[in-house]
């Protein structure tokens, strides 16, 4: 799609789940997002179908919404659509699909796409056909590079750990993935401190550069709280040696008390540190998890953070986790028995049968159906838990209804030039406090040999943060849909005036492109009781087997399920990892 300009030199667009919704002036207008309705019944979803980039195109996006709303009764072969907010309604016949396959996949991110690695392995020849509602593959690992952007930069997921699991080395070797090649240089996370920041009043300001490393003992506060942040990094540190993994089951089971607490918890109670100590670690939890260090569990967010915290631990790419998801599907397509891909495709109904299941999906304006021995749903929470409702007992439908997912708004904003982050001594990633909307950025080339290069065109990457209660993520939801793009704009405005203090830096002159992205159901947030449950066995320990997780996600016949929300955190190891154990529960059962 051609660059859109407006009138002051500045390319806008705005995507909602990946699909632009506005361009050029109608952004820059001050139009609130809602103003784009098109007549659906939620708010926006966009109305230009030329620029998606991973999320849903309208029709997708209202008929994952009938599903939700109950509207659809599913015949034998026919789909019946009850009236609702917006203009469809009637019965629609049901086109069968001749043929049949193995194992279906329904959901094409990063666990979809592990699934079928890790299936294709062991049963090289098996009939494979993978479901995906966007019109890419990817899911969350996602990329923008549409001009003027000077190359690829994520929309959502931005790195990985360096993996401690042999089967996960293994996994990226085949797909050739070098984490030790791609291990993000230093200097790595940075804090911005001023009077916005924990404990910190009126003229404390500045860049704190690699904080969690050499810039541990420069922390602009007294002694006795730089103690308390030595002593929080080093017991984030040992716990992770200690046995904290991604996928959290792997994780040493003697750990699995820091699952009942929160971060916040453990950091005052556990670590004896002041409270300032967990202000600061929520300028991460808010974009690693979608909440505060008081809302998300400790176990989850020590693991995170070890890694965070050990140089060479992180590793990434121009374009974030996309490209892990590119080179899956390469991968996949080179394989000797390549998978089928339906895009496009909403799968809206389950139903198991003697041999397998079948599933209706809707593409192209039709619902079809597809017979398969074994079913795989990668889908996200938000949707497995209603592809599944009518199939499952109380208590897994008790079960699905502690998964909470987070809105995210992120934003790609290129420079002009780079000298600015040069000048300030600035590294991949950065993080401040008191910002309206945002409260990170990442640089989308660090990984680039000419990072260094100062008259290089650059992209920053920014992450907004969720702290709404449990009860309140729906509502956020809709403020994120409905909040205009010039709020998000001047919060990028006022954020990068500030950041930028002491640089040779000017946004009217120096911003080049702005593009926003709104994920409705973004963050998995693991609160204090969600990843190992909250159920003891007759020893005290924890019972994993009664995680909510576990209930919901236990194998229903022909079905098992993947997504990060099988292991509990949004990383892409959970995903890879969820992918690899639906696979594996699939060819325990699955006819030879």
């Amino acid at each position: 799609m051609a660059r859109t300009p407006s009138i002051d030199g500045i390319a806008r667009r705005d995507f909602l789940n990946g699909l632009l919704i506005a361009a050029g002036g109608a952004v820059s207008r001050s139009v609130s997002a809602c103003a784009f309705a098109g007549g659906t019944c939620d708010g926006p979803i966009g109305l230009d179908p030329r620029a998606l980039r991973g999320g849903n195109l309208p029709s997708v996006f209202a008929v994952s919404h009938w599903l939700r709303d109950g509207r659809l009764t599913f015949e034998k072969g026919s789909v019946s659509l009850a009236p609702g907010c917006d203009e469809s309604a009637g019965t629609f016949p049901i086109l069968d699909t001749n043929g049949s396959f193995d194992v279906i996949v329904i959901g094409g991110g990063l666990s979809g796409l592990s699934a079928a690695h890790h299936l294709l392995r062991e049963r090289p020849q098996a009939r494979l056909l993978i479901l995906e509602a966007a019109p890419v593959l990817g899911g969350n690992a996602g990329r923008d590079d549409a001009p003027p952007l000077p190359g690829p930069a994520s929309t959502a997921g931005a790195y990985g750990a360096a993996p401690s699991a042999d089967w996960l080395r293994q996994f990226y070797r085949a797909i050739d993935v070098d984490w030790l090649a791609q291990s993000v240089p230093g200097p790595e996370s940075s804090f911005y401190f001023d009077e916005f920041a924990p404990g910190l009043g009126a003229g404390a300001r500045g860049w704190n550069i690699d904080t969690f490393e050499h810039g541990a003992a420069h922390l602009p506060y007294d002694a006795r709280l730089r103690e308390d942040f030595a002593r929080a990094f080093a017991a984030i540190r040992a716990l992770g040696e200690k046995g904290l993994a991604e996928p959290a089951d792997e994780s040493d089971p003697t750990l699995d008390d820091l699952s009942s607490v929160s971060l916040a918890q453990h950091l005052e109670t556990a670590l004896g540190c002041d409270a300032i100590v967990s202000r600061f670690f929520t300028a991460y939890t808010l974009t690693a998890f979608g909440g505060t260090a008081e809302q998300v569990n400790a176990h989850s967010a020590i693991t995170f953070l070890s890694s965070e915290l050990t140089r060479g631990s992180v590793f990434t790419y121009p374009g974030g986790t996309s490209e892990i998801a590119r080179r899956i599907s390469r991968q996949l397509a080179q394989s000797e028995t390549p998978p089928r891909f339906e895009t496009n495709a909403t799968a809206l109904r389950i139903e198991t049968t003697a041999r397998g299941a079948s599933v209706v999906y809707f593409q192209d304006g039709r619902f079809h159906r597809i017979f398969g021995e074994r079913i795989i749903l990668a889908a996200p929470a938000q949707s497995a838990r209603h592809l599944v409702a009518h199939l499952s007992d109380a208590a897994r439908n008790t079960a699905w209804t502690q998964f909470h997912a987070a809105p995210l708004v992120t934003a790609n904003v290129t420079l002009r030039c780079a000298a600015p982050l040069l000048q300030l001594g600035l590294g991949y990633s950065q993080s401040w406090w008191g910002g309206r909307h945002f409260v990170n950025y990442i640089v989308a080339d660090w990984m680039s040999d000419k990072r260094a290069a100062p008259q290089r065109q650059t992209t920053l990457t920014f992450y907004g943060g969720c702290d709404a209660p449990l009860g309140a993520l729906a509502e956020a939801r809709m403020r994120l849909m409905h909040t205009p793009f010039s709020d998000y704009e001047d919060s990028l405005r006022s954020d990068l005036s500030r950041l930028m203090r002491g640089a040779d830096f000017d946004f009217d002159r120096d911003v080049r492109a702005l593009f926003l992205y709104r994920w409705g159901h973004s963050m998995l947030r693991p609160p204090p009781g969600f990843l190992f449950g909250a159920t003891r066995g007759a020893s005290g320990k924890l019972d994993r087997a009664q995680a909510p997780r576990r209930i919901a996600c236990a194998p229903m016949g022909p079905i098992v399920f993947a997504g990060q929300h099988v292991e509990g955190t949004p990383s892409i190891e959970s995903a890879i990892g969820s992918g690899r154990r639906a696979a594996q529960q699939a060819l325990e059962t699955a006819p030879r």
